[in-house]
């Protein structure tokens, strides 16, 4: 038996970027593509920690959940956590028990580090959320659909802990899986789970015949309304992404086509409203920029790296990886991220700093107008200040790259 050493952290204050005392500071977690493997293969005495040709170790899942009860209690409790998707292994021979025990162990070690009483936890449905993984029906009366949301959303040892709080008006996830999320800060924080699983590409049972499935855009677009009505900030929260990667845009476009242009629309409509999107799915580190119509920054979307290290064909393999945001409460913008990562090529690895954001990119902070600057140094500049380097570098955790960037001046 292997004797699980837990990782206690000491706590070190790290230059943020800002100052914590000037603002009224939050923090919130992003953990996402676990594909945790419950019974993974030990081949060696260094594998329990994980190897880049499997899934993830339920040594690396556990330790990755505590690192952000660590660091949360020892500086300032997170005001919410996002479970990003992806919970169950990506081989060819997993089962519905498969998906079920991997939901339950995260939610187990969700609910240990992160009481739920004090903190949401808020679930995002994702390709591995679901048996068989990627398909789900976008029809409207879907039984098999309606049958595991409302399982998801009953079973205590799923996501009834966190879903029994969330304002799920007339039983939205039970019938179609997305859900709202109410923060109570003093000024309240609206986060929108979404099911991007009935817009994906690899989704088989998709139908582009059907304009708005499941009535998603209508209810997203309901909920913004309301937002800026009553001057309420929103995260959108959601599994696959829009837009298409750096390294990969021709074969990783993951939206269908027509349903990407409606969700980028509503982003740039509601651009006043929206602080930014959190995504997953690619495993990688990288970020988004929306563009107006006359080309002004007005959206952002972060990808969170995968905690998974599994290679992926054309891309690579990666280090697992968490991320810590810091917002400013009273305005919504994101002030910083600090990302922390697990090299599984060292001896009895241990969850490090990789970087914070806004130091490595020499940034103020990280809305759309900054990100933009940096997104138009990286097409114009060659490698100024070595940050385009070091952008490279974090997509894959320090990992080798397969293949360079497709359009490196984007």
């Amino acid at each position: 038996m292997i004797g699980i050493v837990l990782f206690r952290c000491s706590f070190v204050l790290l230059f943020l970027g800002f100052r914590a005392t000037s603002r009224n500071v939050g923090t919130f977690w992003h953990f996402t593509d676990f594909h945790v493997n419950m019974s993974y293969d030990i081949r060696n005495n260094s594998g329990s920690w994980g190897q880049y040709d499997q899934d993830t170790s339920p040594i690396v899942a556990f330790t990755g959940i505590e690192l952000g009860n660590d660091y949360g209690y020892a500086e300032n409790k997170p005001d919410f956590v996002i479970w990003g998707g992806g919970s169950a292994p990506q081989g060819a021979t997993a089962t519905a028990r498969d998906l079920r025990e991997s939901l339950a162990f995260l939610s187990l070690h969700f609910r240990n580090a992160f009481p739920t009483d004090q903190i949401p936890i808020i679930p995002v449905m994702g390709t591995h959320d679901v048996y068989p993984p990627n398909k789900m029906s976008p029809t409207l009366h879907d039984q098999d659909r309606i049958k595991w949301c409302t399982e998801l959303a009953t079973n205590e040892s799923l996501w009834e802990p966190w879903l029994h709080d969330a304002e799920t008006k007339e039983f939205i996830f039970h019938k179609n899986c997305y859900m709202l999320f109410t923060i109570p800060n003093k000024k309240p924080l609206i986060v929108l789970g979404l099911n991007s699983l009935v817009w994906y590409t690899n989704n088989s049972l998709v139908d582009e015949r059907i304009v708005d499935p499941l009535n998603q855009f209508q209810w997203i677009m309901d909920n913004l309304e309301y937002a800026k009505k009553n001057t309420i900030k929103v995260i959108l929260a959601m599994h696959v992404p829009f837009g298409a990667p750096e390294n990969g845009a021709k074969d990783y476009r993951h939206l269908k086509e027509a349903y990407n242009e409606i969700l980028v629309e509503l982003i740039r409509n509601y651009s006043s409203v929206i602080i930014t999107t959190i995504a997953s799915h690619e495993h990688i580190d990288a970020f988004r920029v929306i563009l107006d119509k006359k080309y002004h920054p007005v959206g952002t979307m972060f990808l969170g790296p995968a905690v998974s290290p599994r290679h992926i064909e054309g891309i690579g393999s990666n280090n697992p990886r968490i991320r810590q945001f810091f917002y400013d409460r009273d305005t919504g913008v994101i002030l910083n991220y600090r990302q922390f990562y697990l090299n599984l090529t060292q001896d009895g690895p241990s969850w490090k700093v990789e970087y914070n954001a806004t130091g490595e990119y020499n940034l103020k902070n990280l809305t759309a107008t900054e990100l933009g600057k940096l997104l138009d140094e990286f097409t114009t500049e060659d490698d100024k200040g070595g940050r385009w380097g070091a952008y490279w570098k974090h997509q894959l955790g320090g990992r080798p790259h397969e293949k360079p960037p497709e359009e490196r001046r984007w």
